[in-house]
C-alpha cells in the first residue's frame, strides 16, 4: 500500500509518501522546485513526483491521497466531484484522467490540527505522551491539545478558538514591522534588541481559565478579521514603524513592539505546556504548528519535549500520511533528509576549478576566514538547514556575523547559529534534550561559548544550537572532527544554503548557481570542492 499524503495549496505546500508500515520514503516540500519561497497558492505537484521516483513507483500505484485539511467539514472550500478532478490532476497531470473513478486513489482529509499532532508524535520515538498544536489557525481553532497513545491513538482534550490565536498575533506584528508574510523569525530575533526591563506582553487573555479573549470576538471570526484587528491595536499602542528592515533594531517603536509580542509567546507556550501536562497527565510533550517554530520560547519548556524539524504547515503532509497508515515500528525520526539528491544532476562547472574533497583543505580555508557551503545527500525538510543545505564558516570572530549577513543579503541584525559534536556541545550551553537535533529550541551560551563562537550568539547571549548525531552530514561532521583534532574548537556556523528571498537550494545547479551569486569562496558539492579561477 502506498498512501501520499500533502498540504493543501494555500502555503508551504508539500508532499510525503509512506507505505503499508508507514515507513517514510520521501517528504519534500514544493518550494525547493519550484524556487517561490512558501510555495503560495500550488499544489505539490513536483514534490509528488519526487516522491514516487524515490520509492520507484507511477502514479497508479498510489492507493490513498491525504490532505492535511478536512476542507468537506469546514467552510475552507466546498469539495465536490469536479475539484477531486482538480486535485487528481494537479498532483499528476492530464495522465491522473484514468484515475477519476470513485474509488482510485481514494482521497481522505485530515483535520489540520490532528495531522500537525500525529506529525509530531509518531516522529517522537515516544509511546505516549500530550502533543500541543499552536498555529495560527487550523479549520476551526488556533490551539489544540491532544492525549497520544502508540495503542489507543489521538484523543483531543482541549480548543481554543481562534481569538487566542498566537500565530495571529505574532503574523500581525510581523506585518505592523513591515516584515514580510511568514517572516515570523525575524521579528523573534529583533526581540533580543528590547534591552529595558518589564517588557508587557500583549493583552491575549487568559489561556488556562479561558475567559473571553482580548477582542471578544465570535469563536468563528474569520483568522483574518483577528489579525487585522491585532494590527490596528499594535498601531494605537506603538505606533507606526517607519524605519526600513535593516534599520529595525535600531528603531524602539519597532524593537518594542517586537519585544511585547515575543514576551507574549514566551508566557503562553510555558502555560500552554503545561495544561497539556495536566490534561493528559503525561510527561512527555510534542509540539507542532507555526508557532512551535519559535526557538525562543521553546528553549524555556522543560524536558521532555520534542518538535519535529517540520512543525509548520508542511508537516501536515506526512501527518496526514501518518493518520492512514502509523508507523508500525516506532522509534525517533530515523532521518530528517529526506529530500531531492544532490547526485541526481550532472551540472556544467563551466571554468570553476573542481577537486577532490578533502577535510584538511576545506579546515585550511575556514582557518583562513573563508565562507562556503556544503550541498550533500539528500535535502532536508523543513526551515532550517541541518548540514546537507549549507553555508559554513568559523564562528570564533565577531566579525563573521556582519560577513554573512552581507553575503547572504540579510538584514544586518540578524542571528547566526552554531552546529557541533556531541562531546563538545555541554562546553557551549546547557543540554536542549531532542531540541539540539533540529536547531529548534534556544539556549544561553556558556562563557567558553561567548568565547570560541562570538558569530553565532545572538545579542541577547543566546543561541539556536545544532548536535550532529552519529552518522548524519558526513560531511560537516568530518570539517568538525579535523577542526577538533587540529585543537580548534569544534563548532561551525551553520545557516541555510540559499540567496534572498530564496527557498534553501534544492539540487547541484541550484548550489552552483547559488554558490557564484552569493560571490561563496568555496562550495563542497557532494564529494568534491568548487572554487572560483
Amino acid at each position: 500500500m502506498w498512501v501520499l499524503g500533502i498540504n493543501w495549496e494555500w502555503h508551504d505546500t508539500a508532499a510525503a509518501l509512506v507505505d503499508g508500515e508507514g515507513r517514510i520514503h520521501a517528504f519534500a516540500e514544493e518550494e525547493r522546485f519550484t524556487r517561490v519561497k512558501h510555495a503560495w497558492d500550488s499544489f505539490p505537484a513536483r514534490a509528488a513526483a519526487h516522491c514516487l521516483r524515490t520509492a520507484g513507483i507511477g502514479f497508479r500505484d498510489v492507493d490513498v491521497v491525504a490532505v492535511g485539511w478536512d476542507i468537506p467539514h469546514s467552510n475552507l472550500w466546498h469539495f465536490p466531484g469536479r475539484d477531486r478532478r482538480r486535485l487528481l490532476s494537479a498532483l499528476f497531470g492530464a495522465l491522473a484522467e484514468e484515475l477519476t473513478t470513485p474509488h482510485r486513489p481514494e482521497i481522505v482529509f485530515v483535520e489540520h490540527h490532528v495531522a500537525h499532532a500525529l506529525s509530531s508524535f509518531h516522529a517522537s520515538g515516544f509511546e505516549r505522551a500530550g502533543v500541543l498544536v499552536v498555529d495560527g489557525s487550523g479549520e476551526f481553532y488556533g490551539t489544540t491539545v491532544y492525549a497520544a497513545d502508540r495503542m489507543t491513538g489521538l484523543r483531543p482534550l482541549r480548543h481554543w478558538h481562534r481569538g487566542f490565536s498566537l500565530g495571529a498575533l505574532y503574523e500581525a506584528t510581523t506585518r505592523a514591522l513591515g516584515l514580510g508574510i511568514l517572516d515570523a523569525g525575524k521579528t523573534m530575533g529583533l526581540a533580543a534588541y528590547e534591552t529595558t526591563d518589564g517588557v508587557d506582553p500583549l493583552p491575549l487573555g487568559d489561556l488556562v481559565e479561558e475567559g473571553p479573549s482580548f477582542f471578544g470576538l465570535h469563536p468563528r471570526t474569520k483568522y483574518q478579521t483577528i489579525v487585522d484587528a491585532w494590527g490596528s491595536y499594535l498601531g494605537e499602542r506603538f505606533g507606526t514603524v517607519t524605519s526600513t528592515a535593516d534599520d529595525l533594531a535600531r528603531d524602539p517603536v519597532a524593537v518594542r513592539m517586537a519585544a511585547s509580542a515575543q514576551r507574549t509567546v514566551e508566557l503562553a507556550l510555558p502555560a500552554l505546556h503545561a495544561e497539556t501536562r495536566r490534561l493528559t497527565g503525561f510527561p512527555h510533550v510534542c509540539l507542532a504548528g507555526g508557532v512551535a517554530l519559535n526557538s525562543v520560547a521553546n528553549g524555556r519548556l522543560p524536558e521532555p519535549v520534542y518538535i519535529p524539524p517540520f512543525p509548520h504547515d508542511a508537516g501536515v503532509a506526512l501527518g496526514a500520511a501518518w493518520s492512514v497508515r502509523p508507523p508500525v515500528m516506532t522509534g525517533l525520526l530515523e532521518s530528517p533528509y529526506l529530500g531531492t539528491a544532490i547526485g541526481e544532476e550532472h551540472p556544467d562547472f563551466g571554468d570553476l576549478v573542481v577537486t577532490p574533497f578533502t577535510p584538511d583543505t576545506v579546515v585550511e580555508m575556514l582557518l583562513d576566514g573563508r565562507i562556503g557551503a556544503v550541498a550533500e545527500g539528500r535535502a532536508e525538510v523543513g526551515p532550517r538547514a541541518l548540514g546537507h543545505r549549507s553555508i559554513i564558516a568559523l564562528p570564533s570572530a565577531p566579525s563573521m556575523r556582519d560577513r554573512l549577513n552581507t553575503v547572504k543579503r540579510r538584514e544586518r541584525w540578524r542571528p547566526f547559529a552554531p552546529v557541533t559534536l556531541h562531546g563538545y556541545a555541554p562546553r557551549l550551553w546547557p543540554g536542549q534534550g531532542l531540541r539540539d537535533l533540529y536547531m529548534i529550541g534556544n539556549a544561553v551560551v556558556s562563557e567558553h561559548g561567548l568565547e570560541v563562537m562570538p558569530a553565532a550568539v545572538h545579542v541577547d547571549g543566546t543561541t539556536r544550537p545544532q548536535i550532529l548525531p552519529d552518522g548524519s552530514a558526513s560531511v560537516v561532521r568530518s570539517l568538525l572532527e579535523t577542526l577538533r583534532r587540529a585543537g580548534v574548537p569544534p563548532v561551525l556556523v551553520n545557516t541555510s544554503f540559499n540567496g534572498p528571498g530564496e527557498p534553501i537550494v534544492n539540487t547541484a545547479v541550484d548550489a552552483l548557481r547559488a554558490f557564484r551569486e552569493l560571490g561563496l569562496d568555496f562550495l563542497i558539492l557532494g564529494d568534491r570542492v568548487i572554487r572560483d579561477r
